[in-house]
């Protein structure tokens, strides 16, 4: 099969078109008795993400030093880890969060499109609803640096959205959890199941075809045995793939192996086979590939091949 290094050099330099789409970090701020861990854990039980507060962490990630240094470097850590998670599902985060230069240093952390949330009320409502006599010890000087008290609470000008958790009519904590719902839905994708045996750029031209659609893509691998002619695990593909599409609107899920596609009434979905694909498209081969045509792969693949010792690097 000809080379294409005209189709080779278009697909390697495609420019993204978003960001991967990817879980969230929900962080809630407020004064101690604003209700942010009541409103949290509701949210993380209506939409299945995870909670950070200082009950959860306090364990294995626990903060003794209430110094502003202190502080923010405990925060910060948090952020760290909420990222991380965030990989994986959906971290909703309830703290205190006196600072605003450290809220905005937060957010620098957390993955994009991520929100901070200010749960709001006055400081005579959190008193009031002060169980443990928090307030009144801090008022005494038996508690030091207590926010609200003898330490600030900063205008949270960065928050994106605030909450009015004052009791009121319309604003219960079903009601401020509705008003979260959308921060947790995610656009439809469009699945691209196949084999990926590997990655060529007569996939990548399927897939960028969905994508200058503003569409999110699915790549969904087939975990197909490793013999001689599909020499590449399904795990290698996967990376591949993820390594090729990093900060663009593409994912890769291994899937197991099909025989057939069975659907119903394909309610809320369609079945389409693309179209007018270039003659030149449809000629590239994943077994040439294997064979060791690297004229069919994209410099990003070309890179991700040389540096699992695939292939060498001349």
């Amino acid at each position: 099969m000809g080379e294409e290094p005209e189709l080779n050099e278009k697909l390697g330099s495609a420019g993204s078109t978003g960001g991967r789409v990817s879980n969230k970090v929900i962080w809630l701020i407020g004064l101690s008795g604003a209700g942010k861990t009541t409103i949290a854990e509701a949210a993380a039980r209506r939409f299945g993400a995870e909670l950070l507060d200082g009950d959860t962490i306090r364990d294995f990630f626990s903060n003794s030093d209430f110094s502003r240094e202190g502080r923010e470097r405990h925060l910060l850590g948090i952020a760290k880890m909420a990222a991380l998670i965030s990989k994986h599902t959906p971290v909703i985060c309830s703290f205190i969060t006196p600072y605003e230069d450290v809220r905005e240093k937060i957010l620098q952390i957390l993955p994009r499109g991520s929100t901070m949330v200010h749960v709001s009320t006055t400081l005579e409502v959190c008193e009031d609803r002060d169980v443990k006599g928090l307030y009144a010890k801090a008022r005494s000087g038996e508690i030091s640096n207590f926010t609200g008290i003898t330490d600030p609470f900063d205008p949270p000008n960065c928050a994106h959205i605030t909450l009015d958790s004052s009791g009121a009519p319309g604003h219960t904590v079903s009601d401020m959890v509705d008003q979260l719902a959308h921060l947790f839905e995610k656009p439809k994708a469009v699945l691209l199941p196949g084999r990926w045996q590997p990655l060529h750029v007569g996939h990548e031209w399927l897939i960028q075809q969905e994508l200058d659609q503003g569409k999110r893509v699915v790549v969904g691998i087939r975990d197909t045995p490793v013999t001689e002619s599909d020499p590449f695990s399904a795990d290698l593909r996967k990376r591949m793939i993820e390594h090729r599409y990093s900060g663009e609107d593409v994912e890769a899920w291994i899937m197991p192996d099909i025989e057939a596609v069975s659907y119903g009434r394909k309610v809320g979905y369609e079945v389409r086979e693309a179209k007018d694909i270039p003659p030149e498209v449809f000629q590239v081969s994943a077994t040439g590939v294997r064979g060791g045509n690297r004229a069919n792969v994209s410099e990003k693949v070309m890179k991700f091949m040389v540096s699992e010792g695939i292939w060498d690097g001349e």
